[in-house]
């Protein structure tokens, strides 16, 4: 299965190619502070991750910050109409508030991408 995600240390950045540098670029996902980085290989690729995630944890040692790692901003679902009475019927069916479930649904799949990615690792 072909991934545009790699991972270090619990960070993970989503990959694109970038045709002006003729590289890969790769940008850490769900943070405020920007962590990005180019290589030409894969090797190149993981090796400036690495690099990235180790200055950007010094400089947070440096600086007394701790460092993010998980996106804290709000999540708005707009689901259309049918997945929204689908939603509602599968919440009340398990005894949920819509919040609820939508938390528990979210939770176990995103678990499952994020095991499937460190098992590639």
């Amino acid at each position: 299965m072909l991934s545009n995600i790699i991972s270090y240390r619990g960070y993970h950045a989503e990959i694109k190619y970038d045709p002006s540098a003729d590289a890969f670029h790769g940008r850490v996902l769900g943070m405020r502070d920007v962590i990005s980085f180019y290589g030409r290989t894969p090797d190149d690729l993981r090796g400036q991750m690495k690099a990235a995630i180790e200055d950007y944890t010094a400089w947070c040692e440096e600086e007394g910050a701790k460092p993010e790692k998980s996106w804290g901003g709000k999540l708005t679902l707009r689901p259309d109409e049918e997945v929204r009475r689908r939603v509602l019927i599968a919440a009340a069916a398990r005894g949920q508030s819509v919040n609820a479930w939508i938390n528990q649904v979210i939770d176990r799949e995103s678990r499952k991408v994020l095991d499937e990615l460190e098992e590639r690792l």
